[in-house]
């Protein structure tokens, strides 16, 4: 059922029914029943088309006692705007109203006053206060309700069938069909109705006539809610970004609309702060924030406890993938309630460099796309993605994986095609990010693919374009340290002998990052502070002071103060702990061992 047809069967039901009872929508929590209800029922019942019905919205949430709800109705009905003035008011009279006796009970018992010792002027006007003519009571949250079923049944029945109220109600309908489960004697597992379930059947059975099983317009509904938050989320307020959103529901198998709500108020707060510290950041990067939050909201309202795996700026795990993930600084921001503007700008800035070092991005990229396929597009597709390329590649939005067959492209559609390019310029960038590349890439990873070549002119073209790029990674430090941990054991299996051959001239220690090492530390399992363990005796445990730099001596000796500080680190586990005591407990001897021999 559309909306349209939903607010006309509201609208039949209001201006027809005669059977004295109420109507239910169910639907599981998050789907969009509240908002359906306020955004769009109600807006079309109080219109000219939906016959000029006002509503009175109530939620049942954490009620106890029936005469709560009396009271909440009559404060509900009370900010309803009055058709007539006061003055006409004194004089209106009963007949031809629906008159809300139901409730006028409920608040006259609490209030603990007779009712048939009220002047009848002022009863009339108690009665015309509450006048639920042209009105539909909305009650909410029914399954929330502390007050017992049967009563709460009973009280609605009464609105109904004895004074002709018109009654919605809304509510999740699973939370009463409660089951359990019996093995019969044949083995068969059947599954039976509780006997609240039941309970609950019977008593909705003389109260309730049609229950409507809500089913949300996600896409629409989408757009509405970005459309309420403005200038900050204006970006992202289209049909494919709704799409977008309603994926990442089906990804994350939560489709809560309150918890997206939520995560629309987060991210409007952090764009915020950001264009307030003046922080530069992409669209792109802004949408990445955006998808990251919204998964991240909607695996959290499913009641799940989530943590970031290790101390590291983005987690896949915890946003929709690799490309859209979730920043840390939005974890804290979402979970702590804290911002900080280095955190946000070392975040982006990783990102970069991870988007632009991994595999996973490998050929994402729209102009990339258009390049690779140049044989079946437009010669101005072909140039405007070319000239698009250089600003890209500077902001990563190319991995240096794509670098080899981005290249051997550009070439076949100068020389091939005889399309005037500027290769140049595109070459020059992709050198320079080459030169300053942190871990090592084999030279034949950037030509896994490419297009074949015929042209003599394109053959020496890229033959000279790829001695480039070879001598471009030469120049980069083949042993430069990685700090991840998942890179150790390949770093210290490959580069374990040349190091070795190499410390006295070079040295090692006092290259790293030691800030950056101990992080790394924190993030080890203990077969990987073993293998950094082995790797630092490996190259000083023997050695005269006269083979190793003074630069090591003098990092060594830091080294081991900052290892020293991780013993009581809680976030290792006691074999964690005892690994990095063995590590303090190796750096110490070395440090005796020099120190010795230079008395």
């Amino acid at each position: 059922m559309t909306y349209d047809e939903l607010n006309d069967f509201m609208l039949n039901y209001i201006e027809n029914d005669i059977s004295g009872r109420a109507i239910m929508l169910t639907g599981e929590w998050g789907v969009g029943k509240s908002y359906y209800v306020k955004n769009t029922l109600q807006p079309f019942l109080e219109s000219h088309k939906g016959g000029n019905y006002k509503c009175a919205v109530v939620s049942l949430y954490g009620l106890f006692e029936i005469w709560e709800i009396s009271k909440a109705i009559y404060m509900e009905l009370r900010t309803i705007k009055k058709e007539v003035d006061s003055e006409t008011y004194q004089t209106a009279r009963v007949a031809g109203k629906i008159v809300g006796k139901t409730i006028v009970n409920g608040l006259v018992s609490k209030l603990g006053f007779d009712i048939g010792k009220i002047d009848n002027n002022d009863l009339q006007k108690v009665y015309e206060s509450i006048d639920l003519s042209n009105k539909l009571i909305i009650l909410e949250d029914i399954e929330r309700t502390k007050i017992e079923i049967f009563e709460l049944f009973g009280y609605i029945n009464n609105m109904c069938e004895n004074d002709g109220v018109k009654v919605l109600l809304v509510a999740n309908e699973n939370e009463f069909l409660t089951t359990y489960e019996k093995t019969d004697e044949q083995g068969k597992t059947v599954r039976y109705y509780s006997e609240n379930a039941l309970e609950y059947k019977r008593v909705k059975e003389k109260t309730v006539g049609d229950t409507i099983h809500f089913i949300c317009n996600y896409e629409d509904t989408i757009l509405n809610i970005m459309g309420n938050f403005g200038i900050y989320l204006n970006m992202f307020n289209n049909q494919k970004c709704a799409k977008d959103i309603y994926n990442i529901f089906m990804l994350t198998s939560s489709y809560n609309l309150r918890a997206f709500i939520y995560g629309c108020q987060k991210c409007w707060n952090i764009f915020e702060f950001i264009c307030a510290q003046k922080i530069d950041i992409k669209d792109e990067t802004k949408k990445k924030i955006f998808y990251g939050i919204i998964a991240f909201t909607q695996r959290q309202s499913r009641g799940k406890e989530l943590q970031f795996t290790r101390e590291t700026y983005i987690s896949a795990e915890l946003g929709v993938s690799e490309q859209y993930p979730l920043f840390r600084f939005c974890f804290d921001y979402i979970v702590y309630q804290t911002l900080s503007k280095e955190e946000i700008q070392k975040a982006v800035s990783h990102y970069t460099e991870y988007r632009r070092s991994s595999k996973w991005n490998t050929g994402r990229d729209c102009d990339l796309q258009i390049i690779k396929q140049f044989y079946i597009k437009t010669e101005n597709e072909v140039v405007n993605a070319v000239l698009n390329l250089p600003k890209k590649i500077k902001d990563g939005d190319i991995p240096y994986y794509d670098y080899g067959v981005l290249v051997n492209f550009l070439i076949a559609i100068k020389y091939e095609v005889g399309i005037d390019i500027d290769i140049e310029k595109v070459e020059n960038i992709i050198l320079n990010n080459l030169k300053q590349v942190d871990n090592k890439i084999e030279f034949e990873e950037l030509f896994n693919s490419g297009y074949e070549l015929y042209n003599e002119k394109a053959l020496r073209a890229f033959e000279e374009a790829k001695l480039k790029i070879r001598k471009a990674l030469e120049k980069t430090d083949i042993l430069s340290f990685p700090y991840e941990p998942e890179k150790v054991d390949e770093f210290c299996n490959k580069n374990v002998m040349k190091l070795k051959a190499e410390l006295k001239s070079k040295g090692f220690v006092h290259t790293l990052d030691i800030d950056r090492f101990i992080e790394l530390l924190k993030n080890c399992s203990s077969s990987q502070i073993s293998t950094l363990r082995s790797l630092l005796l490996n190259l000083y445990r023997d050695r005269h002071y006269t083979q190793i730099l003074k630069e090591d001596i003098f990092v060594l000796n830091e080294l081991y103060d900052r290892i020293s500080s991780l013993y009581e680190y809680e976030g290792y586990d006691k074999i964690q702990k005892m690994q990095i005591y063995w590590f303090g407990r190796n750096i110490s001897d070395i440090i005796s061992s020099i120190n010795g021999q230079m008395i």
